[in-house]
């Protein structure tokens, strides 16, 4: 969801700005959870044909639609925290 979430706010993000806007997360788990994503149609991963190559990502249709329920979960949670 934070992958989502960030790419939401954000826009399209080259994987080291995705690694960096989340910061607690390894390499190899961001890698499998955008691939995850990707499989799913939830996110878009456009590679450029340049040296070095450049990989974005962003989100598709698919996937902006689960933002308003994951927000709703979000204001859920905080508000059972009360």
């Amino acid at each position: 969801m934070l992958v989502l979430i960030t790419l939401n706010a954000n826009g399209t993000m080259r994987f080291s700005d995705i690694h960096k806007t989340i910061g607690d997360v390894s390499q190899r788990m961001l890698t499998v959870t955008l691939r995850t994503l990707e499989s799913d149609g939830l996110v878009e991963r456009k590679v450029y044909a340049e040296v070095p190559p450049r990989v974005e990502y962003n989100l598709t249709d698919t996937g902006g639609t689960l933002i308003p329920h994951i927000e709703e979960i979000g204001r859920a949670s905080c508000r059972e925290r009360v």
